[in-house]
C-alpha cells in the first residue's frame, strides 16, 4: 500500500477548440475570452496551495494566429464523417475574417503556466481529435499525436509526457500509439457505466443525467484509486483514472452547490483516510462565467485539501509525476 493519498488535478485547456461543434461563439464566447484571466487566477492559487497540475493543451493553442497555424498543418487530417467535427475545414474562415485570437490562440498563457512550480504540460492532441468519431483512422491520430508533441517540444522544450483524450474517447491501439510516442500517462475515466467512453451521438440522455446529479449526491461511489491501478501495464501509460469533475458553479442551482462541494470534499477526505488517489478535473473555461463564485469555491476545496495533508499527509502530484511514482513504488 501506498504511504499517503494522492490528489491530482488535470485541465483540459482547449479554448474554443473545444466546444465548437456544441456551441456557438455568440452563446458561450464569453466564456472563452474570459480563459485569460481565469488561467492566471488558478496559477495563483496553485502557487498558494502547492498543487501539482497537469495542463492538457490542444495544439492549436500554442500559435499566435491562424496563418502561423496553417503552417504546422499535419499532412494526414482526420477524416471524420460528420463534417462538423473537423476543425481544418474552419480555418480559411477563420484566416479570412481575422477572428479575435483570443477565442483560439493562448501562447502566453502557456508561457505562464511553464513558468508555474508543479505545472505540468500534457497535450489534449494537436487538433481535439476524436478517436472513437467515424471516418479517422489510426495514422491520422499518430500525425496529430506527432504535430502535438513537435510543437511543445518547439515553443517549451519540455517532453509530453501525459495525454488527456478529447471527450474521453479512447482504445487500446490509440494507447499504444501514445506509448510508442514516449506518452507515459492517460487520464481515464471513472470505473461507472455512465463514464464508459462513446462517441458523441450515443451519450444518451440517461448516462448524462446521471452524470449530473452524480456531481452533487453520490450515486456512483467515491471513485478512489490504488497505486497499482496506475501503475503502467503491458507497455501501455499509466491509467491515472479520473475521479470526479468540478462542474461550474451554477446560478439556477445555486441551492445545490454546497452538496457538489461536500460531495468532493468527502470524496477526498475518504482517499486521504484510506491512502488512495483522488483525480479531479475540469476545463477553465467552466470557469469563464461567475468567475469569482468559481475560483473560491475551488479555493475551499484545496483549502480542505490542505488540512488533510496536514492530518494524513496526503500528497499532490502531476499525471506524469503519479505514473512516475507508481512504478517506483511499485517497481516496473
Amino acid at each position: 500500500m501506498q504511504s499517503s493519498g494522492i490528489f491530482i488535478i488535470s485541465l483540459d485547456f482547449e479554448l474554443y477548440w473545444g466546444v465548437r461543434d456544441l456551441l456557438s461563439l455568440d452563446d458561450y464566447g464569453s466564456n472563452i475570452l474570459a480563459v485569460h484571466q481565469v488561467v492566471p487566477r488558478l496559477l495563483d492559487l496553485f502557487r498558494r496551495y502547492e498543487i501539482h497540475a497537469t495542463w492538457a493543451v490542444v495544439g492549436f493553442l500554442y500559435f499566435r494566429d491562424v496563418t502561423e497555424l496553417l503552417d504546422h498543418v499535419p499532412k494526414d487530417l482526420p477524416a471524420y464523417e460528420q463534417r462538423r467535427f473537423d476543425p481544418y475545414a474552419a480555418l480559411p474562415a477563420l484566416a479570412a475574417d481575422a477572428a479575435d485570437p483570443r477565442y483560439y490562440f493562448a501562447p502566453e498563457l502557456i508561457a505562464a503556466i511553464a513558468a508555474t512550480p508543479h505545472q505540468e504540460l500534457g497535450s489534449h492532441t494537436f487538433s481535439h481529435y476524436y478517436c472513437l468519431e467515424k471516418g479517422q483512422t489510426l495514422r491520422q491520430f499518430r500525425a496529430d499525436l506527432e504535430a502535438a508533441i513537435a510543437i511543445a517540444v518547439q515553443r517549451t522544450g519540455r517532453r509530453t509526457l501525459s495525454i488527456v483524450f478529447p471527450r474521453n474517447q479512447y482504445r487500446p491501439d490509440y494507447l499504444q500509439a501514445c506509448a510508442a510516442a514516449g506518452i507515459r500517462a492517460f487520464r481515464g475515466n471513472p470505473r461507472s457505466w455512465v463514464w464508459i467512453p462513446s462517441v458523441l451521438e450515443r451519450d444518451g440522455a440517461l448516462r448524462r443525467a446521471v452524470r449530473l446529479v452524480d456531481a452533487y449526491v453520490n450515486l456512483t461511489g467515491h471513485h478512489g484509486h490504488r497505486l497499482e491501478q496506475m501503475r503502467s501495464r503491458g507497455g501501455l501509460p499509466a491509467n491515472i483514472a479520473a475521479s470526479q469533475i468540478l462542474r461550474p458553479w451554477s446560478r439556477t442551482r445555486r441551492w445545490l452547490e454546497p452538496l457538489k462541494e461536500r460531495r468532493i470534499r468527502q470524496s477526498l477526505t475518504w482517499c486521504a483516510k484510506r491512502k488512495l488517489v483522488y483525480h479531479l478535473w475540469w476545463h477553465p473555461h467552466n470557469f469563464g462565467a461567475d468567475t469569482d463564485e468559481n475560483v473560491e469555491q475551488l479555493r475551499r476545496i484545496l483549502e480542505h485539501f490542505a488540512r488533510l495533508r496536514d492530518r494524513y499527509g496526503m500528497r499532490s502530484l502531476n499525471m506524469a509525476e503519479a505514473a512516475d511514482y507508481a512504478d517506483r513504488e511499485l517497481g516496473r
